[in-house]
């Protein structure tokens, strides 16, 4: 068994721990997500009856323009007051849009926090993959290196391969059964 490269350990625990902190951001951005996303839907509603609301203001405003060329006083002044109170609820219905995004605005401190967070540990993720990279062909290197300096010859007797290293002081001519065998 190769000897443990203690180096490419430690890159390996470094992906892990990124990927753990990049799945604790996804968490917390779903979480948030979750919530912005429920706000936006709010203001989507409020939207639409402010849209509502103005569409009928304006037809009492038509309304009451026609009254009063008409020359009703009475149904131009119900026009004029149901204008007014479209009007009011106009503002309030701004106001409660307004403070929906307000609390949208409250998450986005912690949207980018956590966005910063994912951002960083994806980095440190893949800086650490390109040195896990670097590391294997460092390895890779060494170990070619290694192995080609591993050769191999014929026993002068029975003919099996015989693998030898280059740097050994006696390199054997016949191969470990024979030896054993010692029948020559």
């Amino acid at each position: 068994m190769p000897n443990k490269d203690y180096e490419l350990e430690r890159i390996n625990a470094e992906i892990e721990a990124a990927k753990r902190e990049i799945a604790d951001a996804s968490s917390r951005l779903d979480s948030i997500n979750y919530k912005r996303q429920a706000i936006k839907s709010q203001i989507d509603s409020v939207t639409y009856r402010i849209n509502d609301l103005k569409r009928s203001k304006e037809m009492e405003y038509s309304a009451m323009k026609l009254c009063y060329e008409r020359r009703d006083k009475i149904d131009a002044e119900n026009h004029k007051y149901r204008m007014q109170s479209f009007g009011d609820s106009l503002q309030r219905v701004y106001a409660e849009k307004n403070s929906l995004y307000e609390q949208l605005n409250i998450y986005k401190p912690e949207y980018e926090s956590a966005l910063s967070q994912l951002r960083s540990a994806k980095a440190r993720k893949n800086a650490a993959y390109e040195r896990k990279n670097a590391r294997l062909a460092l390895l890779k290197a060494q170990n070619a290196e290694r192995n080609a300096k591993w050769h191999t010859k014929t026993c002068a007797r029975c003919g099996r391969e015989i693998r030898y290293h280059e740097d050994w002081n006696h390199i054997p001519n016949i191969c470990k059964d024979c030896k054993e065998k010692k029948n020559w």
